[in-house]
């Protein structure tokens, strides 16, 4: 494993999952809101001139982990990428991580926008299996069927564990 793309809702995982790839291998890790948004907060997007310029020069590293919602973004990492994995966790699992976590997950400029960004976060990720979109539920199983190297769908937090496990006691897979 060199290229890694991580997709699914807000609250399925993939920062989780993502960190602990990182963490094993070594690899340089790519968040999509990161490329998206402006820094400061998650209410102004970054020019999509910029975003696919930069993804341009991302995609040719020799490793990398991505991982993000924006599924029209991940996509532009597929040419190079040789493995997806989908967290395809239900709705109520993934409103639950989101109020876990709450708002002071988000690095916004400040509280009152922070929790206003929260708001619209939750029901937005509600929504995830009504939209059309390339960042919904229809749209990563699209993006899921058309990847056509190494991939895996996991539908619970112990498939996601039990993959976490996998990698984390393969001595060959240590960097």
């Amino acid at each position: 494993m060199e290229r890694i793309v991580i997709i699914g809702n807000s609250g399925s995982g993939k920062s989780y999952l993502a960190q602990r790839l990182s963490d094993h291998y070594g690899y340089p890790l790519i968040h999509l809101d990161a490329l998206f948004w402006e820094p400061g907060g998650f209410n102004v997007k970054r020019p999509k001139k910029i975003v696919y310029a930069e993804i341009a020069t991302l995609v040719q590293g020799k490793n990398w982990i991505v991982e993000g919602v924006f599924g029209e973004l991940a996509e532009a990492f597929f040419p190079n990428a040789e493995q997806l994995i989908w967290l395809d966790l239900d709705q109520e699992r993934c409103l639950n991580s989101l109020l876990q976590r709450g708002s002071k997950g988000y690095n916004q400029l400040d509280q009152q926008s922070a929790e206003e960004n929260f708001q619209k976060l939750l029901t937005w990720a509600a929504a995830y299996w009504q939209r059309e979109d390339l960042r919904s539920q229809r749209g990563h199983a699209r993006l899921f069927e058309q990847f056509n190297d190494k991939k895996v769908c996991l539908k619970t937090r112990d498939e996601v564990n039990d993959f976490i496990d996998s990698f984390s006691l393969d001595p060959s897979s240590r960097r």
